[in-house]
Order: C-alpha cells, then structure tokens, then sequence
C-alpha cells in the first residue's frame, strides 16, 4: 500500500537520525493496530451512504421553489406555525444556571428599595415656553442661623444681617416664576459703634437694609418700600413697646449706641399687631435698657424735632375764594320743607326712613331776657319717657323732635319739657304748626363759651377735582375764626374717611387748640381710593361723633360734613345712622353738610335731615366757580351764591358769637338771603316801627297781608302770621333775647323783608 510505505519511509529515517533503536518493545503488536485502522479509513472513503443522493436531490427542489416564490409580485400568507408536543421525561437533576439566575434576581431586588409616589398636590398647566427670554427663577432664602445674625467687622454701624425677600436666578430660557410671600420681611440692624464720628441712626440704614428707603438732607426720614398711603407713607415706629407715631422723629433723637436691633414690619403682620395704623409698616427698635424716664426725655425730643419738620412742611394749594357756594336753612321755609321740598323727595325719604316732621321748637331766656345757652333739654311723652334731648345753641334755641323715622310707634298725647337733670321746666308744651315754646329760666348770662370746630371730609378719589381747593378754603376759615371771636378757646379737630378696603377707612385728629396742628393735618391729605359711590358716612359719624373728645362744658360745638356721596345702604347702616344723629343732638353737636360735586338727590335729601335734627343747616358747592365737577341745584325756590370761605365763617360766627349781658348787639351775622332781600329792597309799600323796639312792632301796610314771618339771624322762622288786614297789624317779641331779627311779609306775590333790632 501506499500509505504503507510512505510511513515505513518516514520511520526508517527518523530511526536514522536517533541514536536509539528503530524499533521498542510491543511494536509490532501497536504497528498491527495503526495498519488495520488505516485500511478502515480507505474503505470507508469509497462506499457512499444511500440516502446521499437523495438528499442533493431535495436540497436543489427546496431551492429552486424558494427562488420562484421570491420572484413572485403577489405575497402570500406565511404558514402558521406547527405546535409540536415534546414530551420529556422528567429528570431529578436541578439546572444549574436557572438556579444561579434566579438567586442572583431575588437578592438584587432585595437590595434596591423602591420609592413610594407621592400624591400630586397641585396641578398647573404648562405655559408655551420662550426661546428668546431667559430663565429666570425666584426663590426665598431661609432664615439664617442664630449665631450668625451678628459679626463684629471694626469699629463701625453697619448693617448685620438681611433677610432677603427675593433672589433671582437667570437660566437659558424660560418664564420668571415669582413667589410671593404674606409673611413679615424683618432685618435686625445691630450698633456697636461707641467711638466718635459715628454716623447716625439713619445714616447706618441708609441704602443697607432692603425693604426700606432713608431720604438724606437737612431733615432725614425712613419710610418703608411698597407701603403708600394717602400722602402719609411714614412708617410707626415702636421703641421698648411704646408707639411713637409715624410722624415722629424718633431716630433722629436715638443714641445709635444704645441699639441692640431694628425690625422692619409691614403688610399683614404690621398691622395684625399695631393694627391699621401700621398700615405703611412698623419699625421695632430694641434697646440696650433705656428707663422709663429715659424714654419720656426722647419723647419729648422727638416730638420737639417733628414740630419743627411739620412748621417747615408746607404744601402747594391754591388761593382761598375761589370755590362758591349756597346754604338751604330748612328752618327758614318751614313749610316749603314739608310740602314741597318732601314731596319732591318722597322716595329717599321711604329708602333711609328719615323723615323730620313733627317738630317741637323751644327758645329759652332768663329773667333780663338774655337767651338761655347751652342748656339741656329732654322732651317726655305723657309717660315722662324720652322723646328727644338737645342743647340750646347761643340765640337759645333748641329743636326737639317727635318720631323722627318712618315707621317707628306713633306718639301722641301730651309732653313734657325737662332740664339736664330731669326736672320739668314746662308741662305745656305744643309742637310747631301751633307755634314756638318760650320757656322763661333763673339762669345767669353766659360771658365766655368754648367753641369745638371739627371737619369731617370724604377723602375718597371723586373728592379729586376739588379736595385741593376744598383744603384751602378751610385753612382760610381757621386763620380768621380766633380773630372774630371774642372770650371764646377754639379747639380743632378732624377725621378724614374713605371706604372699607382702601388704605384707610377713617383717620382722625383729635380735638387740639393748636391750629397750626390741624393746618398740618389737614395739609397732608388728599384724594385716593373709593369707587363704588356709597362710602364709609357711617363710620366716620361713628368716629366723629363717639370718638372725638368734645367739651363736656358749655362749649358751641360744630360739624361740617364734607361729601359727595351717601353712605351704604342697609338696615343695621340706617339704625346707626338714626343713633349717631340723635346722639349728637344730645351732645349738642350741630351738624352742617357741605355736598361737593357730583353729589345726587338721595344724599341731599339724607344731608338736609341731619341738618334739621341737630339744629344745623344744608350748604352745597356751585357751578359759579367753574371748578370742579357738575354741582346739582338743591330743591329749593332760591338761594344766594357766595364765596365759601365767607359762608363758613358766616356759618359759625352766627352760632359761636356770644350775645351782649349788656345793651347792645354783637352778633349780627345774618342769614346771607334775608339780608340780600333787605338791602336789595326797593321803594317799600310798608312802614315798621318802632325800631328798635323793646318788643312791639307796629305795621302799617296799604294791602292785606297774606303771610307773616318773624326770623332770627340765622334765618329760622320763630313766629308766623297769616291774613292780616290792611292798615295797621302789631306783634309782640317782648319775650325773645335780645337780638336782630327779619321780618318777611307776603302781599299777593310781593314779598318785602325788614331787619328789626329788639333791646
């Protein structure tokens, strides 16, 4: 064989190149074994299997069937696949890589812990984002540890730590994202400071805390960022827990060195603890122990520093008299009132209930026939129960009132007057369409009276077109009330009001005999917020009346209410309102509204009641001035137009002016109207005289006299006469003070008025 001897070629020189024999022991036993493998191995090479053609045959059927359906345009359905059950037997052995799978599984999920979700508490639609603005994001610092609010750097007042309301960050794009918070900012200023040079109080804020801003100059001031008041955005300082005001300058008068830390308040948490005085902030300063009497000295100093800012503050206003005005004295057409003037507004007097008909008019005087003033007086029914109380005025006139709101228990019967004590003065008593009630009493004439002045004025944002004009007018009234009158102690007060929600609903400044506080005052307010017509009337009659401190002596006491607008409409409102009225009344307190423009029907009807209730009068601006917004026409057959800064002084010298204890008169401030009638009276057709007289007065008149009215100065009617004969008539005023009185005569459509001096 070939193989054979190929291989025994290979041994033989393989035999040649060793040194060891060619053959080992046994080899031809294994030579034997490879021979008879290796003529296996050639058989095998020559038979082919039998199912090998078989299988070439079907490889190349498979194919060529492949390559026809591939070629074809149309696609068939792939054959569903063939479940093939395998049944094995079942093997006791474990698999070993299933078992190390699994384990490995179980103790990584043991490791990994998941996260519970957390509910959404909030939804918020996502807004389109900006790609050409940049991100920007708020948030709030949180407040720093204890230890590190203060830090010695040197021997300087500085700033120690800020609580900082918002910090901005910029990104690349995106929409800046506020947050707002309602709680309080707060910085705490620290001084330690002991050397000389150092700066002041102010100085050491000045720029460094955030939320306020110091203004520099001759006189410094703190006022806190975002809080705008009327023109009051000074903020309340508190030092050791007494309140120093806003308007005080107390940094100014505070050793920097005796600060232990500052806190800024404001917003909610302001007023929560100081209430709506803080409205614009409070400043809390805590020092290193000052004493009482050490906090009384810096009061003192303090308030010496702020008179002296309020002297030098002055503000813009324009020159007095130029607004013009008109006074309806419903007293003076009594009978117009009732059946003309109500009628006309019949419909408010059903909306507010207020409805002054039934009137009870008394004049007091005493033995020498000097009036009676500032006596109190109760009207009682026949059950000796209180009607009605008020307090005569300086002519010694006092209105009474019987059931003076629609709807309340009807009285009648028989009334009693009765004095402050309560004792009875006079059992026969009658209401007015019968006549006045003179009451005679053992009373000395009164020589000196106080007189308490007070302005109430709507301050709300209609006031804007004339409240300038308004304010300068009143600072005029004030320089010439003192000079006009004599042995009388003027004391001022105000309240300045707007509605609920504004800044502030009333603000108020107690009763003071300085002027100049009130002019500074009076100064800094104006116009703002309101809006909804109806304002807070009630409130500030609520703070006018029961809060303001008027005289418990003999005083004259006058009220001008300045508004364009009614208050809110309700019944618990109109019950407030009844109460005020009557309140004042009783105190004694006149109230005079004064409506400004853009005021409507229901307020004047509304105004003219608490006139005629508190023994006041109705005034109201005009167009003749030019300024402001449209003013209505009271209802009314005429009026006279003056400059108002004359009528109000008119106004209160008519009721604060003090008759003479001797003969003569003092006060001749008459009614604007009936003194117009009298000096623009042409040739007369009747004679009256004596005049003066004693108190008969004789007319002769060529006609019958149809109406016959005898006023006093300020234009109230006290006695009237109706259809007297032609020729010669008489009437007696012996028992009125002494004093100048009007007299009015009515012939057919001719009027003509006298002034009458009775001694």
């Amino acid at each position: 064989m070939e193989n054979n001897h190929d291989i025994d070629k290979k041994f033989n020189d393989a035999s040649k190149l060793s040194e060891e024999p060619t053959v080992f022991p046994g080899f031809d036993k294994v030579w034997a074994k490879v021979e008879e493998k290796l003529d296996e191995k050639v058989e095998k090479k020559r038979v082919l299997p039998v199912w090998f053609p078989y299988g070439i045959a079907a490889s190349l059927i498979i194919g060529l069937g492949a390559f026809y359906f591939i070629s074809k345009d149309k696609t068939t359905e792939n054959p569903k696949p063939v479940i093939v059950e395998n049944r094995t037997e079942n093997r006791s052995e474990k698999n070993n890589i299933q078992t190390v799978d699994s384990t490995v599984k179980a103790n990584i999920e043991k490791e990994i812990e998941l996260k519970p979700v957390q509910p959404v508490l909030a939804y918020e639609p996502v807004a389109p984002i900006s790609l050409d603005k940049p991100r920007t994001i708020s948030c709030e610092l949180p407040e720093p540890p204890e230890e590190y609010k203060y830090s010695r750097q040197g021997k300087r007042d500085t700033l120690r730590e800020t609580r900082i309301e918002e910090v901005v960050m910029t990104g690349s794009m995106g929409l800046k994202k506020k947050v707002s918070s309602v709680t309080s900012s707060s910085t705490m200023v620290a001084s330690i400071d002991n050397g000389a040079g150092r700066p002041s109080v102010l100085a050491s804020l000045s720029g460094k805390v955030a939320g306020i801003s110091v203004s520099s100059g001759k006189h410094s001031e703190i006022r806190i960022r975002g809080a705008k008041s009327m023109s009051v955005d000074k903020a309340l300082f508190v030092v050791d827990g007494v309140v120093f005001g806003g308007e005080s300058k107390v940094l100014n008068s505070l050793d920097p060195s005796n600060i232990k830390e500052i806190k800024v308040l404001k917003g909610s948490a302001a007023t929560a603890l100081y209430g709506s005085k803080a409205s614009n902030g409070v400043i809390i300063v805590t020092t290193r122990g000052l004493s009482k009497s050490d906090l009384e000295k810096l009061k003192e100093e303090a308030l010496k520093k702020t008179e002296e800012v309020i002297k030098e503050e002055d503000k813009d206003l324009p020159k007095a008299g130029l607004l013009t005005a008109g006074e309806v004295n419903d007293f003076s057409k009594w009978e117009y009132w009732k059946d003309i003037a109500v009628p006309t507004l019949d419909e408010y007097k059903n909306i507010w209930k207020f409805f002054p008909d039934r009137r009870v008019s008394v004049q007091l005087v005493n033995k020498g026939r000097k009036p009676v003033i500032g006596e109190k007086v109760k009207l009682l029914n026949d059950k000796k129960e209180v009607i009605w109380e008020a307090v005569s005025n300086n002519l010694g006139n006092a209105e009474l009132w019987i059931e003076p709101m629609k709807g309340s228990n009807p009285i009648f019967g028989k009334y009693y007057l009765a004095d402050g004590s309560g004792q009875i003065i006079s059992t026969n008593i009658r209401d007015f369409k019968n006549g006045q009630n003179l009451v005679m009493m053992d009373r000395a004439c009164v020589t000196k009276r106080n007189l308490d002045l007070a302005f109430v004025v709507d301050a709300t944002g209609s006031m804007g077109d004339e409240i300038s004009y308004l304010q300068s007018e009143l600072l005029d009234v004030l320089k010439k009330v003192e000079s006009n009158l004599k042995n009388t102690t003027v004391r001022y007060g105000s309240v300045f009001y707007r509605d609920q929600g504004d800044d502030y609903v009333t603000r108020k400044f107690d009763f003071s005999d300085k002027a100049e506080e009130l002019v500074s005052f009076i100064k800094k307010q104006n116009a703002g917020g309101g809006g909804d017509t109806p304002e807070a009337v009630v409130e500030a009659m609520q703070v006018s009346i029961d809060e303001l401190k008027w005289s418990n002596e003999n005083s004259a006491k006058i009220m001008f209410l300045i508004l364009d607008a009614p208050p809110h409409h309700s019944e618990e409102n109109i019950s407030k309102l009844y109460e005020k009225i009557k309140l004042a009344s009783k105190k004694g307190i006149t109230v005079i509204p004064l409506a400004a423009s853009d005021t409507d029907k229901q307020t004047e009807y509304l105004m003219r009641t608490f006139a005629l209730l508190t023994n006041g009068t109705y005034t109201f601006l005009t167009n003749d001035s030019g300024i402001g917004n449209d003013h209505i026409k009271p209802t009314i057959d005429s009026y006279e137009v003056e400059k108002l800064n004359a009528l109000l002084l008119r106004l209160i010298l008519q009721r604060a002016t003090l008759p003479e204890c001797n003969d003569g008169i003092s006060n001749d401030h008459l009614n604007k109207k009936l003194e117009t009638e009298v000096n623009n009276q042409q040739e007369s057709k009747t004679v009256i005289f004596p005049n003066p007289t004693k108190g008969i007065i004789n007319i002769k008149s060529r006609y019958a006299i149809d109406e016959l009215f005898v006023y006093d100065l300020a234009g109230k009617i006290i006695m009237r006469k109706e259809k007297l004969e032609e020729g010669k008539n008489t009437i007696d005023i012996t028992s009125y003070p002494q004093s100048i009185y009007l007299l009015r005569l009515r012939s057919g459509e001719q009027w003509e008025t006298f002034k009458v001096i009775k001694n």
